[in-house]
């Protein structure tokens, strides 16, 4: 070869091979990864996910409901409240509240809601165990309907508004005394102490 040829394939480096390009690109890609990864862990630049952002604790949505997954269509999500895991089943009380703002404390697992213990059921099919619930408020009974409108509160936070069976049953329940009743017409919250 004349050194005319040798000099000018000698002065081409690095960057100027196909391999050294792919090089370079990857590099920059890369870089730009990281810089972008550090600009939204630090709240910089923001992504759009529609207010449906979950936490380790909840449930994802379509997951939470019955047994099958289903759940009513007016439900909403929030987070738990308190973060703390809930006392368990067996060991837990429930405070039944009337409308004139009496109340009594009882065993969890003895409250009774539409002639039936451990569950819960909506108009709409929906059935859910007690032992889910946070909270029962009965706004409005409809003895024609056995039904009774309010809202119900899960454990995790999501709130029920479909109207709930009654079957015009009385709320009861046990304690230490003995038996609790209270007329449908009288109650106004059940909340489970968890």
């Amino acid at each position: 070869m004349d050194e005319t040829a040798k000099g000018e394939q000698g002065d081409k480096g690095f960057w100027h091979t196909a391999p050294g390009l792919i090089t370079a690109i990857a590099a920059l890609i890369t870089a730009l990864g990281g810089i972008l990864g550090i600009l939204v862990q630090n709240g910089v630049i923001g992504w759009e996910n529609d207010g449906q952002q979950l936490s380790a604790t909840q449930e994802p949505a379509g997951a939470a409901g019955g047994e099958d997954g289903n759940r009513p269509e007016d439900a909403k999500s929030a987070p738990e409240q308190g973060g703390t895991s809930p006392v368990s089943w067996d060991r837990a009380e429930a405070d039944l509240v009337r409308r004139d703002g009496t109340s009594t404390t009882v065993k969890a697992s003895t409250v009774a809601l539409a002639c039936t213990t451990g569950s819960l059921q909506f108009e709409n099919g929906q059935q859910i165990s007690l032992e889910k619930v946070r909270t029962i408020r009965f706004d409005a009974i409809y003895t024609d309907s056995a039904s009774a409108d309010g809202l119900v509160t899960l454990l995790n936070g999501q709130e029920l508004t479909d109207p709930i069976y009654t079957w015009n049953c009385p709320v009861w329940a046990q304690n230490k005394l003995g038996r609790v009743q209270i007329e449908l017409e009288d109650i106004r919250l059940v909340k489970f102490n968890r």
